[in-house]
């Protein structure tokens, strides 16, 4: 199941109930007490969580998420925040903090490309519906949150050159570009941050070792209580459903994002009775029904956002994978039900 860190919704309505908002009528339904803040391993379905973000847009205008990421702190998500606080510099931070992102997040991801001049940092969202202004904040705050904490983290770190949004410009969009210190590019095939060469090496001012060893191991301890965390093939699907929008799903690129070779990765899997093949190909059965169950998007614009060049290719997986032809899919009444999935 999609989860968030119950921290981030009490966050919403924090800053929503210094605006005036009832935060305990945003909660409602959540799980998260709007009296305290919740552990940070506790955790909210992202459904649950949407619906807080479309209690809340509904009442303020669309620069709230970003009032939102300016009040976050790394110390709101106590362990995991700590763990980035400690680090030599932002790139540990980031690939530390993505190895334990499960404590954060599930099902949802952000990525770092480096390249000869510039870092990418892209945030893989779950799926949902850019029409749907609860989906539009979420995901308006996840890229602004990632934007906050590198400010939080780094001894004078780059501004973004470039902010890529997915969903179409607000009315008005001065807020973003305060905000970012550049007006942003709504209506992107992706959600990215663009900085200049170099963030990696940018220096966290609170960096510890000591502190950052000790709350590594923090860290893994919590990933073990939650099960699971040798399971390789459980790791490789979720770095895959983060590329289920027109990423990089290719053995090369997420045996990257794991911290390990494409041999390394094959071999691993196979000890666990698996293979890489097998769950790209149950992942993609899973987004294509659900994009599908929309109704919104051609066969050919799903091919692509789940890794097909080719459409033909996808139409024959698809009737392999479910013995119907997309436009059979479609027609069919349980198309609605895995479009809920």
């Amino acid at each position: 199941m999609d989860t968030i860190s119950g921290v981030v919704p009490f966050l919403v309505a924090h800053v929503a109930r210094s605006l005036g908002a009832d935060a305990a009528a945003l909660l409602h339904g959540s799980g998260v007490d709007a009296g305290a803040p919740p552990p940070g391993d506790e955790h909210v379905a992202v459904e649950r969580y949407f619906e807080v973000w479309r209690r809340a847009m509904a009442r303020f205008d669309e620069g709230f998420p970003l009032r939102v990421a300016s009040f976050f702190r790394h110390e709101d998500n106590e362990i995991f925040g700590f763990l980035a606080m400690s680090c030599a510099t932002i790139g540990e931070a980031f690939d530390r903090t993505l190895h334990y992102s499960r404590l954060y997040t599930v099902g949802a991801t952000y990525q770092m490309d480096v390249e000869r001049d510039a870092t990418r940092i892209t945030w893989r969202p779950w799926p949902g519906d850019l029409d749907d202004p609860g989906y539009r904040g979420a995901m308006d705050y996840h890229v602004a949150n990632m934007e906050q904490a590198i400010r939080q983290l780094g001894r004078s770190p780059p501004r973004p050159a470039e902010v890529r949004l997915r969903h179409a410009a607000p009315r008005d969009a001065a807020r973003h570009a305060d905000f970012y210190g550049v007006a942003p590019r709504f209506g992107s095939p992706r959600y990215e941050l663009v900085y200049p060469a170099g963030l990696r090496d940018v220096v966290v001012t609170t960096f510890n070792s000591r502190l950052r060893d000790y709350f590594d191991a923090e860290c893994r301890r919590q990933i073990e209580e939650l099960g699971g965390a040798d399971d390789l093939a459980a790791q490789v699907r979720k770095a895959l459903i983060g590329t289920m929008d027109g990423g990089d799903s290719t053995i090369e690129a997420v045996a990257r994002r794991l911290g390990m070779s494409s041999r390394s990765l094959q071999r691993r899997l196979a000890e666990e009775r698996t293979s890489y093949n097998d769950l790209l190909a149950e992942v993609r059965a899973e987004f294509a029904k659900r994009y599908l169950a929309r109704g919104t998007l051609t066969a050919s614009e799903v091919a692509y956002l789940i890794g097909f060049t080719e459409p033909p290719a996808f139409f024959k997986a698809f009737k392999r994978w479910t013995g119907l032809t997309p436009r059979e899919f479609q027609k069919r009444g349980d198309a609605g039900a895995a479009a809920r999935m």
